[in-house]
């Protein structure tokens, strides 16, 4: 009867403890609890990966702390059992607080006369971990107790493991087991030995007193029993454990954080905040870790064999034309060489592009029209490489890179061999304002503010720019004209003529000869660029897939020695498209550029541009556009049974320079090449008996030219038009007349 007794009390008691417990359950699960709630939804570090998931970078939050966040199903279950063990081995079994636990650990630390032993279990950690005041008082004690309660009448044991483990403390600006794995042993959580994992679970109880950087044996002596405990371990083989726990302790080492592909990971981060962007867990990019290492590779190695070339500094963008994403992106080829400025991105830099410009130049040529819907420019066009000054009171008077006058140049040679008259006629003649007009729909930015201040010389590049922007601008011809904001720039059929002219090695011949950096075995299209002081040497390359771009030069901008040329980055350019091409296997059918549809290709003069006529000595097939009837070649006379060219009167120049050229005087309108309109010359008080002021005249359609000086009769000559005039102070006009035709100027001598 005793027993029955016994047994109904102990069921009484038992079913009140229960129900006062469920009671309180439920109170507490419907009681709000905003610190546990914020807790939750604390920020936690960023992995970034690469398009094939290969961790490139870890962001650290706001204040340096490192916290990666791994859900619990993809926490190894050792490591969880590991965890358990060491911090609170009745976890599963109890409400928050564990009463057998705190009843065996006051008798233990009564008996050893201190603490040495705790009983606060995974709920009770959590909320110490908490942010908020605290102190170490009773009252703290009971307030921690009551909050367990409340966190676990809130959360499954799952989701309050899953918690703990990814906000735990490890020391060091750390927390949480997955940036503990990647801090200590540079390793993925999953990627741990059982050794590392018992490491690391002990830690968090005192992490100044088990750092295994600092102190590997206490780490390992502790570590040891909590491995045996989860790992059963055979009696005889707990020596080899222990030894095994030591070295594990002793191969740590404090890992700095994730850190490749720092320019672009900088430039991303910068513009994901400017969005106010929420940074998740895990954010994937379209960058790829492998071409990265690749190209960084061939930056090295090409700066290394310039290093008498002042050559300190290199940037390399690189980008699929099929969505504009970032496939590489190298700010500077060594993110480490503080001595030369390594961290400055170089691929946000502005710099002078040189001749990288023209093909957007050429292409607005190329896509304008008459009303009649007839190109007012073709790829045949024959422009007059020959001296020539623009503008008036600031001269701009044009040179190639070899200082040779080539005469009759027709636009592709022009563009694809570089030469840099033909590019400052071609915008003189269409107007600086409308090409910066387009190049801002290209999304050349940079040229907002001084673009109008390099007049002129924007034809060479002159304006300052980005590689960001070049790049992403010269995609537009892979891309058939489509701009990098999804708009249209060009039509489809003058991108492919771009796309023809600058892959087109016969026509770069005269530029660069025969034996050039960029010959591809696929279809490819390349331009390079120096600045007028060879500061900087850039090289644009585009596949129908991919478009790169590869700036050299120093951030402190000195002269590039013994290197003027763009050979460097162009072959490093190549050498990436190389093998993008190669690694996509052998024997692939490569993508090919388009064929303009508004052209077909025709015989033309290869002088002239022209039909070829009885007595031309060379034609070239061009593509001329369809329905336009070409005009039979003039050029190429015969005359007293010679067979003789016969240039255009805009010649007369290069003519003095080439005596076995004839002109064709009557070819074009009267005009006065020097001076220009209002120029002013200044007089000087030594040798005054020899300056003369030196004039020249073109074109008109007799042989004989009548000029006035100040408004009175000065003289009559006969072809060439060329004279000189006294040097006199004040202002003047000069006036010339051939037939009916009158030319004037004004300019003035002080």
């Amino acid at each position: 009867m005793f027993k029955n007794k016994f047994v109904k009390i102990f069921f009484w008691i038992f079913t009140i403890i229960l129900g006062v417990h469920l009671l309180l359950k439920g109170v507490f699960a419907l009681i709000p609890y905003p610190e546990l709630d914020s807790f939750k939804n604390q920020k936690y570090s960023t992995r970034f990966y690469d398009r094939k998931d290969n961790l490139i970078f870890v962001k650290a939050l706001d204040d340096g702390l490192k916290r990666e966040f791994t859900p619990l199903e993809k926490i190894p279950e050792n490591v969880q059992k590991l965890f358990i063990c060491a911090e609170d081995k009745r976890f599963y079994h109890h409400t928050g607080v564990d009463f057998v636990a705190a009843l065996s650990a006051f008798f233990q630390n009564k008996s050893a006369g201190r603490t040495v032993r705790g009983a606060s279990t995974i709920t009770m950690q959590l909320v110490k971990i908490m942010p908020g005041p605290r102190e170490y008082s009773f009252k703290q004690k009971l307030k921690d107790v009551l909050n367990a309660w409340r966190i676990e009448a809130k959360l499954s044991k799952k989701e309050i493991l899953e918690l703990y483990l990814n906000s735990v403390p490890f020391g060091h600006s750390c927390e949480g087991v997955t940036s503990a794995a990647r801090l200590f042993y540079d390793k993925e959580i999953w990627e741990l030995s059982d050794f590392e994992a018992a490491s690391l679970s002990v830690i968090p109880r005192r992490p100044v007193n088990y750092d295994p950087t600092v102190y590997p044996e206490r780490n390992a002596n502790r570590a040891v029993k909590i491995f045996q405990e989860v790992i059963k371990v055979k009696e005889e083989d707990l020596e080899a454990l222990a030894t095994d726990l030591l070295l594990t302790a002793e191969d740590s080492q404090i890992y700095g954080q994730k850190n490749e592909m720092p320019h672009y990971m900088n430039y991303l981060i910068s513009d994901l905040k400017k969005k106010n962007f929420d940074f998740p867990y895990e954010y994937k990019t379209t960058v790829d870790l492998e071409v990265y290492n690749v190209a960084q590779n061939y930056l090295r190695t090409s700066i290394r064999s310039a290093d008498k070339a002042r050559i300190a500094n290199a940037s390399l963008l690189l980008i699929d034309n099929r969505d504009n994403s970032v496939i590489t992106w190298i700010g500077n080829y060594d993110w480490y060489d503080s001595k030369h400025s390594g961290q400055i991105d170089g691929v946000l830099v502005r710099n002078q592009p040189g001749s990288s410009m023209k093909p957007f130049l050429y292409a607005l040529a190329l896509d304008s029209k008459d009303k009649n819907g007839i190109s007012n420019y073709t790829p045949a066009t024959v422009f007059a490489d020959v001296p020539k000054e623009f503008g008036n009171q600031n001269l701009y008077i044009p040179s190639n890179f070899n200082n040779r006058y080539n005469g009759p140049v027709r636009l592709r040679i022009a563009l694809a061999s570089s030469l840099n008259v033909p590019a400052v006629d071609l915008l003189h003649q269409i107007g600086v304002q409308n090409y910066l007009k387009k190049l801002k729909e290209l999304g050349f930015n940079s040229l907002d503010a001084k673009g109008l201040d390099a007049d002129l010389g924007l034809a060479l590049g002159a304006g300052e720019v980005t590689l960001y922007e070049l790049v992403n601008g010269f995609s537009v011809f892979p891309k058939k004209g489509i701009g990098p904001e999804g708009n249209r720039v060009f039509s489809e059929d003058t991108a492919a003529l771009i796309c023809s002219i600058l892959s087109d090695k016969g026509a770069r011949a005269l530029g660069f000869g025969y034996e050039q950096t960029f010959q591809t075995d696929y279809p490819s299209i390349f331009k390079t660029g120096t600045s007028n002081q060879y500061q900087d040497i850039v090289a644009l390359g585009a596949t129908p897939r991919f478009t790169i771009g590869v700036w050299m030069g120093n951030f402190k901008g000195q002269t590039v020695r013994g290197k003027t040329g763009s050979s460097l980055p162009a072959s490093v350019a190549k050498n990436v498209l190389d093998y993008l091409t190669v690694r996509s296997g052998e024997n692939v059918v490569y993508d090919s550029f388009d064929e303009p549809e508004g052209w077909n290709k025709q015989k033309i003069c290869s002088l002239s541009g022209l039909k070829p006529g009885p007595y031309c000595t060379g034609t070239v097939l061009e593509y001329v556009q369809n329905n336009v009837v070409l005009k039979e070649c003039d050029w190429h006379q015969k005359k007293d049974g010679n067979e003789v060219v016969v240039y255009p009167s805009e010649y007369q120049v290069w003519k003095r320079l080439n005596s076995f050229a004839e002109l064709n005087y009557s070819s074009s309108k009267l005009e006065i090449l020097t001076p220009k309109e209002n120029s002013i010359f200044y007089h000087s008080e030594m040798n005054q008996e020899i300056q003369a002021l030196s004039v020249e005249v073109i074109g008109g359609f007799t042989d004989k030219l009548k000029i006035e000086y100040d408004g009175k009769p000065y003289k009559e000559i006969n072809r060439p038009f060329k004279f000189n005039l006294p040097v006199e102070p004040g202002k003047h006009n000069l006036t010339v007349i051939c037939d009916d035709e009158k030319v004037q100027r004004f300019f003035e001598v002080l």
